[in-house]
């Protein structure tokens, strides 16, 4: 049966993931059962139940919870490692717009899935760096060659990064909120050189987006 880490606190890979004895291991088992259920089943929302929990405990939202399968993993990371379908992405959206925040292990996980990727982001976390100091935007950009003739993805993600929505922008996975306008601020500004490989193919991506 699943539980909750003993240790106290511990910190991933570029950002923080918390533990939290303080509460009870049974409600963290319900919380994450029920979120595979809803997983499992497509549900493209939180539900009442869900919603009502977080709520009530919002460190549900960022606590580590052991997974028979996953190992220790937040709520944002059980999803990308459980299902990466269209369902599951609303469900990561609606975590993160209940406040929850993706990790390193998000993007390791769902960095195949440029739909989960933009969920994501709107967490305001993204790592410089992944898959043995290569940088992620131009892992991103590898994983998915189709982008580069792609302009519609391309730009919904250049958005993002730049920080070029609004309140009430219109997204596949849901509607763009204060909070996430918020969370966007904090990601790291892009610059060629340190976010991305000067004249690669994100850079030369990019280049194009800013020119149109």
């Amino acid at each position: 049966m699943s539980s909750l880490s003993e240790s106290n606190s511990t910190t991933s890979k570029n950002n923080e993931r918390v533990n939290d004895d303080t509460l009870d291991p049974s409600i963290a088992s319900a919380f994450f059962t029920e979120l595979e259920r809803r997983c499992d089943k497509k549900s493209r929302h939180l539900g009442d139940n869900l919603v009502n929990m977080i709520a009530e405990y919002p460190e549900l939202l960022s606590i580590q919870f052991q997974h028979k399968e996953y190992g220790q993993v937040t709520a944002t990371e059980f999803i990308c490692c459980h299902r990466l379908n269209t369902s599951c992405r609303d469900l990561l959206f609606d975590l993160i717009s209940h406040g929850a925040k993706a990790t390193y292990k998000c993007y390791e996980e769902a960095i195949e899935y440029y739909n989960f990727i933009e969920c994501l982001l709107l967490s305001g976390y993204m790592p410089i760096e992944i898959r043995a100091g290569k940088k992620f935007l131009d892992c991103m950009m590898e994983d998915h060659s189709y982008m580069n003739d792609d302009k519609e993805t391309n730009e919904d993600i250049f958005r993002l990064l730049l920080g070029q929505v609004k309140p009430g922008d219109q997204f596949s996975f849901g509607e763009i909120t204060e909070l996430h306008i918020e969370n966007l601020k904090s990601l790291p500004q892009l610059n060629a050189g340190v976010t991305h490989k000067k004249g690669g193919a994100f850079d030369d991506a990019l280049k194009e987006y800013l020119r149109d």
